[in-house]
């Protein structure tokens, strides 16, 4: 298990629905952390195949048609954002 954030002003709710369809890893929403921020319990398998959950969940969000124009921000819960670096 693997608590991932989403942070973004737009798409909320099509970004939860895309997430929680996911069958690998299993995308489950656990709460709104402030009004912009999403919280997800991430099951992935066992191998853990997926590597790093948050960039993963960001491929995921980006692959949409309009991903490319969309400003996110995912990190693991804990993860301190230190830029795009």
């Amino acid at each position: 298990m693997a608590l991932v954030n989403v942070s973004t002003a737009l798409k909320r709710d099509e970004i939860k629905k895309i997430l929680e369809s996911q069958e690998s890893p299993k995308y489950t929403y656990v709460k709104m952390k402030t009004a912009i921020e999403m919280q997800f319990d991430v099951q992935d398998d066992a191998q853990g195949s997926h590597g790093d959950l948050a960039n993963y969940t960001k491929k995921i969000i980006k692959e949409q048609p309009w991903g490319a124009a969309l400003m996110l921000r995912v990190l693991n819960e804990g993860q301190a954002f230190t830029g795009q670096k």
